[in-house]
């Protein structure tokens, strides 16, 4: 499905009043934006019982309202809604099932936190993912689930800020793959802010205006995201060897993206989310923790 073009006042404002968006200093390709979406199309029409993009977007829309619904509630956010939150993170239904076995009323207390809080964004991020010590996988699961809280708690004014969108301590993420030529870069200039992700936002939004979407910007950003870190991934996990442990035989290239944003169940209705490990068990299991961080 394309959605047609509308003035430009018809595009979501963007960012929040409080976050101010990086100027950005590399350059993304608007052809790679193409064929990322191009490619996103043709697996959507490949895909069985999944009707168009819309079927995902909607997903989307059920995600952000599970999501605002709970962390409206604040401090009266209990543990359900809190292993619901979980349940919808791919990162955190992986990495955080034992922390909160053993420390759920401080996990707990660190989302009431983060979403009641009125301070700097980054500042919020960073006390969750200090409830893992040294831990750095448990770090990168506290990272993304408040980043998911945050955005789809108000995806228009949040962007996805996940360590799979980018993650500077690696060089690695969905952005990189909109550069062109990307793996000849010994650097790339991404800050590692929550306002330098909306600063990349910013591009998309305007990049995809121009293929000629109008409406639901940041989820049809998050899914040319994920698309493109999904790409990434396989292609990776091919070179080692592993594509049939980390995607099963079916090798179905819708598989990783809706896990990576949460949202794989058919028809784009959100599945029932529980806080547990779902990937599969020995070496296969631990290659993808370690390809998507």
């Amino acid at each position: 499905m394309r959605w047609f073009k509308r003035p430009v006042e018809a595009h979501p404002a963007g960012a929040d009043p409080g976050l101010v968006p990086e100027p950005l200093q590399v350059t993304f390709n608007k052809g790679i934006l193409g064929s990322k979406l191009a490619g996103l199309r043709a697996a959507i029409n490949e895909a069985t019982g999944v009707e168009s993009l819309e079927t995902f977007i909607e997903a989307l829309r059920s995600k952000h309202e599970v999501f605002a619904a709970i962390t409206q509630k604040g401090e009266a956010i209990d543990g359900t809604d809190l292993r619901t939150l979980g349940g919808l993170v791919f990162s955190a239904r992986r990495k955080l099932p034992g922390l909160l076995a053993e420390r759920e009323g401080e996990v707990l207390e660190g989302v009431r936190t983060l979403v009641l809080s009125t301070g700097p964004i980054d500042a919020r991020l960073e006390d969750l993912a200090a409830l893992a010590g040294p831990d750095k996988k448990i770090r990168r699961g506290l990272w993304d689930l408040g980043a998911e809280c945050l955005h789809f708690q108000d995806p228009d004014r949040v962007p996805l800020a996940t360590r799979w969108v980018w993650d500077t301590a690696t060089t690695t993420g969905a952005l990189r793959e909109f550069i062109r030529a990307n793996d000849t870069l010994r650097e790339i200039p991404i800050g590692d802010s929550v306002a330098a992700i909306e600063g990349a936002r910013q591009w998309f939004f305007e990049a995809l205006a121009e293929e000629g979407f109008y409406r639901d910007l940041p989820f049809v950003t998050d899914l040319l995201w994920a698309q493109a870190y999904s790409d990434y991934a396989r292609s990776l996990s091919m070179n080692l060897g592993l594509i049939d442990a980390q995607f099963g035989a079916r090798q179905d290239p819708l598989e990783l993206m809706v896990k990576m944003l949460g949202i794989d169940s058919p028809k784009g209705r959100l599945k029932e989310g529980s806080l547990q490990d779902d990937g599969p068990k020995g070496g296969g299991a631990d290659a993808r923790d370690e390809t998507l961080h």
